[in-house]
């Protein structure tokens, strides 16, 4: 028995310090051939950097092995040395058998440091070599997938299942192409694919991802029977929650949409989307003590989060608490940039106050941005009228006419003040 079989035994018998011991005689009395078929072992035991010290000693009697170079390449990337692993790759020239697996780990190489359109063109030249290889056939599936570019990314899929292959490296293909039509806006051929998925094989990414596509082509209740499927399979999996609850809103069932969310926060209390939307359904269901609560609860987690203060502000608001709602605004104002719904909101609860000179500041902050928002511009136009602003309000009547042109009441408005001058 050649020691590299001893080795692998006492491993196998978590014997470690004993089969470190075999290693070194492995190194210097087993054959070659005994030490390639070690390294292939040990290589998927996981000890790389033994499969990394075989492989520099068969080089050294191997000159010519070009595959050697590339485990060696393998093993760099996986410790995160790029510039050793480039080395050993640019080592293997254009003539060896295993250049194309070379352009093949090249592009891995090159995709890890985010010089995607690179690792795009290694592999294209890999394909001129071997027209016929699935390998680079799926590799340039997976990079066009990982770059956006969905419509090259499906033509690869499709081209390998009209091989009759439905999955490739643990992908399931027909998943893929869901995903990719789904990313297009193509629904109907995100869920077609989708459902074909869970046919072949069940799994907890692919039910999400149809859930999530049913919701976005409006079918509710596949969505929620969907979803609900996938919370039975693993309850644990927390972004199911925030969209089972969406479709429940839809079809009205807004105490079960609360229910999902209180559920889902039961399994991740962390998860400030669910305080977050969990705090709209509260006020749809007029319980605004829970979405408060709700609401703080998601600041607390992501503070720098403008959509849940700007909510909050708006509760605040809603509930006329306008001293509060401008205490919390200032703090958000110190900012170096907010979303110009702060300052309207700002405006108003300065109204509210009747500090009517800091909420005329508020609203032309707000108007810089928010000059095409029709709601806005009445807001402010009412504002205007009210304070006597009579040159500034000809110019917000003017941009909201622009956008509601059949509005009587603004036109009214706009005919009063003209023939006052």
């Amino acid at each position: 028995m050649s020691y590299g079989q001893m080795m692998i035994d006492t491993l196998q018998n978590n014997q470690l310090e004993e089969a470190m011991n075999y290693f070194e005689q492995a190194l210097k009395q087993d054959t070659d051939e005994e030490l390639y078929n070690l390294a292939d072992s040990l290589y998927h035991l996981g000890f790389l950097n033994e499969v990394k010290k075989i492989n520099l000693h068969l080089l050294e009697s191997h000159p010519e092995d070009d595959e050697l170079r590339i485990s060696l390449a393998e093993i760099a990337i996986e410790a995160n040395e790029l510039d050793s692993a480039m080395d050993w790759l640019l080592e293997v020239t254009e003539d060896s058998d295993v250049y194309p697996q070379t352009l093949l780990v090249l592009a891995d190489l090159y995709q890890v440091q985010g010089l995607y359109e690179v690792s795009e063109q290694k592999l294209l030249t890999a394909k001129k070599i071997l027209t016929d290889e699935p390998v680079i056939d799926f590799a340039l599936a997976e990079l066009h997938f990982s770059m956006g570019k969905y419509a090259q990314a499906i033509h690869g899929y499709e081209e390998l299942m009209n091989q009759g292959l439905s999955d490739f490296s643990g992908i399931n293909l027909a998943a893929r192409c869901g995903s990719s039509y789904s990313a297009l806006g193509d629904l109907e051929q995100a869920i077609l694919y989708l459902e074909q998925s869970l046919e072949e094989k069940e799994n907890v990414d692919t039910l999400f991802q149809l859930g999530f596509s049913y919701l976005q082509d409006k079918q509710y209740r596949r969505s929620i029977e969907t979803l609900n499927k996938l919370k039975d399979l693993d309850p644990n999996y927390t972004t199911l929650y925030p969209y089972l609850a969406k479709g429940l809103e839809e079809e009205n069932e807004l105490d079960k949409a609360l229910e999902n969310i209180k559920e889902g926060l039961r399994v991740d209390e962390y998860n400030y989307e669910l305080f977050y939307y969990g705090a709209d359904i509260a006020i749809k269901l007029e319980d605004e003590s829970l979405a408060e609560d709700y609401y703080l609860k998601a600041v607390q987690l992501v503070p720098e989060n403008s959509s849940v203060q700007l909510a909050y502000t708006n509760l605040l608001l809603k509930q006329e608490r306008f001293d509060e709602t401008v205490e919390w605004i200032q703090k958000i104002l110190v900012q170096n940039e907010v979303d110009p719904q702060f300052y309207w909101n700002l405006a108003l609860a300065n109204e509210g106050l009747e500090e009517y000179s800091a909420a005329s500041i508020a609203y032309q902050k707000a108007y810089l941005s928010l000059g095409q928002n029709k709601d806005f511009l009445k807001s402010y136009i009412y504002f205007l009228r009210e304070e006597g602003e009579r040159t500034i309000i000809k110019d917000v009547i003017n941009d909201y006419l622009l956008l509601v042109p059949s509005d009587a009441e603004i036109i009214e408005i706009l005919e009063e003040i003209n023939s006052n001058y």
